[in-house]
């Protein structure tokens, strides 16, 4: 487990040398000033991190500790031109920010990495609906779609987005722009396109995917097979198949079928006659008999992962969710003060720089005998706001501000203990099988 005080180094050059060199470069500053480039930085990153809500008065007290005492005007003037600084700040963050101590558990390390992609999306001010005009109908005329890109094995956000919010997941093909050998790709329907997999497949990497059951089916033979027929067929409660998908590319992969409870498939019925409400419609009969199954196709061979692993490596999905959960209810990701374009987006980077560090500092303590529950972690680091702040130009107090931190992650972030449910980490160690 990683001793965070060996973290200082990074942090404090981010925010100091780091920080001096890209205001420059960028032309964010181009005189001398009090209110440098780093300290710039600092203020509004610590500033929203101690108070996700803050407003410019009470970030022009963060300034003032960090020693440097301007007017709300003095600042938003500054704000005015900083939103490509800040962007390139952000960028700087997620190459630097990344933990590289992987879980342990010995099925997840058959895989060079693990991706995690999911959306979530965030109302913007009317202003900005020429650059992020929102998905249209009762919904905001601006909004901004977030693509993020977790690697769940060691816990790093390898890649985050700023999209139009009309911006349709399938189009999205970010995590696909540097595609790692070896490493597995684990999406939800909204990104479930036959050429990605095509993609990933012939890049020597991994997809797991829920099933689209519109795609086109074929046995591994290539006969045509009817979805709904096969499934009647069988009576097992999960089983797989070999399988090819997609009318043009008979893509080979692995089906995985599991047969849901019966309540778990009333409640999909029940979310599917309300959509087709929503939108004039009727659900098809073959649509509603088809919710008794969860349906996941693979190239991962039965080899490296069994049904169990497939089933229970899909559900790690929902960690991604977890996490932009995380994001508006303990760090305003989605509350935005000001109208205007500088406005909105120096506080949405400062905002994701934060959430940035703060991943940087947790990722090493997620596992153990008990898990962190990242929501006390957040509060713990958003408490010690000040103290970062005060001792971030001293390399030797940064590390024991860090040092003191990781031990009180230890004492007061664990997750209550579980009864009942395992937890995901706990889930994954009990699928485990030893592989010769």
């Amino acid at each position: 487990m990683t001793d965070l005080g060996t973290l200082a180094p990074k942090i404090q050059t981010f925010f100091t040398q780091t920080a001096q060199t890209v205001a420059r470069s960028i032309g964010f500053v181009e005189r001398v000033s009090k209110l440098t480039g780093a300290l710039f930085l600092q203020t509004l990153t610590f500033g929203f991190l101690d108070k996700p809500d803050a407003s410019l008065s009470e970030l022009t007290e963060t300034s003032s500790d960090l020693g440097v005492r301007i007017t709300k005007q003095g600042l938003q003037t500054r704000i005015d031109n900083a939103v490509p600084y800040l962007k390139e700040m952000f960028q700087q963050a997620l190459t630097l920010f990344r933990n590289e101590l992987p879980l342990d558990l010995k099925t997840l390390h058959q895989f060079t990495a693990i991706f995690l992609t999911d959306s979530s999306t965030v109302a913007l001010p009317d202003a900005l609906k020429d650059e992020f005009p929102g998905c249209g109908g009762n919904g905001p005329d601006a909004a901004v779609k977030i693509q993020l890109t977790f690697e769940f094995l060691c816990g790093v956000l390898a890649g985050i987005c700023l999209q139009p919010g009309r911006s349709p997941d399938q189009s999205y093909t970010g995590e696909l722009e540097a595609i790692l050998p070896g490493a597995l790709y684990v999406n939800d329907l909204g990104y479930f396109v036959l050429s990605r997999f095509r993609t990933l497949d012939e890049r020597k990497a991994y997809f797991l995917s829920r099933f689209d059951t519109q795609t086109a089916l074929f046995t591994a033979t290539g006969e045509p097979l009817d979805l709904l027929t096969w499934l009647r067929t069988h009576s097992e409660l999960q089983f797989e198949q070999e399988v090819q998908i997609g009318n043009h590319e008979h893509l080979p992969c692995r089906m995985v079928v599991v047969c849901v409870p019966q309540e778990v498939a009333d409640e999909r019925r029940r979310k599917a006659y309300e959509t087709a409400r929503r939108k004039g419609r009727t659900p098809s009969a073959r649509h509603l008999e088809l919710m008794n199954w969860s349906l996941f196709i693979t190239n991962v061979p039965a080899t490296m992962l069994t049904l169990r692993q497939v089933v229970t490596l899909y559900s790690v999905r929902w960690q991604i969710e977890l996490i932009f959960k995380l994001w508006k209810s303990e760090c305003a990701l989605d509350r935005v003060a000001g109208r205007h374009r500088a406005r909105v987006l120096s506080e949405l980077y400062a905002k994701l720089i934060g959430i940035a560090l703060m991943q940087f500092l947790l990722a090493p303590y997620r596992v153990g005998e008990r898990e962190l529950s990242v929501v006390k972690v957040v509060h713990i680091i958003q408490h010690h706001v000040p103290h970062l702040i005060e001792r971030l130009g001293n390399l030797e107090q940064l590390t024991e501000t860090l040092q003191d931190l990781a031990q009180r992650f230890l004492q007061n972030g664990m997750k209550d203990k579980r009864q009942k449910r395992l937890t995901t980490y706990q889930e994954l160690r009990a699928s485990e099988v030893t592989f010769a």
